[in-house]
C-alpha cells in the first residue's frame, strides 16, 4: 500500500515534494521568493484554514518570512498556485517560488452528508437545492 494512503496528510505531501522540487532543483531554503499552496476546503477537511503559513513552517521556511499564500478554485486549485507563481515570476516581483496543489481528504471527521455538504458548496449552494 501507498504510505500516501495510510499516514500521510496535506502538511507532509507537500513538504515532502517540495522538499524534493526543491533539492532537484539545487535550491537552497532562502533563495524561495514566494510560496504558493493550492488547496480545496483545507478547513472543512483538515480543520486549518492556514494552510500555507502551516506549510510553510513545516519545511522550515517560515522563519525566513517567506510569503506564503493560498489559493482555491473548487478543483483546479493546484492550478491556480501554478499560475500565481508563474505570474509572480513573469512580473519581476521575485526569481523562485514553489507552488503546487494538494488535497487530502485523509482524517476527516464529517459524517457522509457533511462531506456532501462541503462539496456541493464547491458548487453553487444555491443550485444545489439543499
Amino acid at each position: 500500500m501507498n504510505r500516501l494512503h495510510t499516514v500521510w496528510g496535506v502538511r507532509d505531501i507537500f513538504v515532502e515534494a517540495g522538499v524534493a522540487a526543491i533539492e532537484d532543483a539545487s535550491v537552497q531554503g532562502d533563495e524561495i521568493d514566494e510560496l504558493f499552496v493550492g488547496n480545496l476546503s483545507a478547513g472543512r477537511f483538515v480543520e486549518q484554514e492556514h494552510i500555507s503559513s502551516l506549510i510553510a513552517d513545516c519545511a522550515g521556511i517560515a522563519s525566513l518570512y517567506t510569503p506564503s499564500t493560498r489559493v482555491e478554485v473548487v478543483y483546479a486549485s493546484g492550478r491556480l498556485a501554478l499560475m500565481m507563481g508563474v505570474l509572480a515570476i513573469a512580473s519581476g516581483h521575485v526569481d523562485i517560488v514553489v507552488a503546487a496543489g494538494v488535497v487530502s481528504c485523509r482524517g476527516i471527521k464529517l459524517a457522509l452528508c457533511n462531506l456532501q455538504v462541503t462539496l456541493g458548496r464547491a458548487a453553487s449552494w444555491a443550485l444545489q437545492d439543499m
